[in-house]
């Protein structure tokens, strides 16, 4: 059987006998061009059936905020029967270790120190408070 459209959109129909029909499926089965075309037609069909204007309800608005509102209130209460998640549990991980490092002094602090002591820092620890001083004045927005 050669391509013939008007036999897909009669096929699409279901305007055609068995055996036209069980042609134009054997030849949809070899033909990909036809089958995209009646995969077009298809779609086409769809769009047509569908209404164009519908009214919508007045409620809508306020049916759709207690939706939303009670899908929110569903996933904390699964979140909070499930325990932390991976983000909350790497913060309470890391939590003793931030609290520890906020007592470690920093760079205006240890060059302070070693002022007052008389006695000056290792050349490692000077450029190491260097670099730490320039990358914490960046970070404020300071050059």
């Amino acid at each position: 059987m050669p391509c013939d459209f008007a036999a897909l959109q009669a096929f699409l129909d279901g305007e055609l006998n068995e055996k036209d029909a069980g042609a134009v499926r054997r030849h949809l089965a070899a033909c990909p061009a036809c089958r995209r075309e009646l995969s077009r037609l298809k779609l086409l069909w769809l769009e047509l059936e569908q209404p164009q204007d519908v009214d919508l309800p007045p409620e809508l608005p306020f049916l759709r905020q207690q939706v939303v509102a009670r899908a929110g209130t569903a996933r904390k209460k699964a979140e909070r029967a499930a325990g932390p998640g991976l983000w909350e549990a790497q913060r309470l991980a890391w939590q003793p270790v931030l609290a520890a490092a906020s007592y470690v002094p920093g760079s205006r602090q240890l060059g302070r120190l070693a002022r007052t002591t008389g006695r000056g820092l290792p050349k490692l620890v000077r450029g190491g408070l260097a670099v730490a001083g320039v990358l914490s004045r960046k970070g404020r927005g300071k050059k």
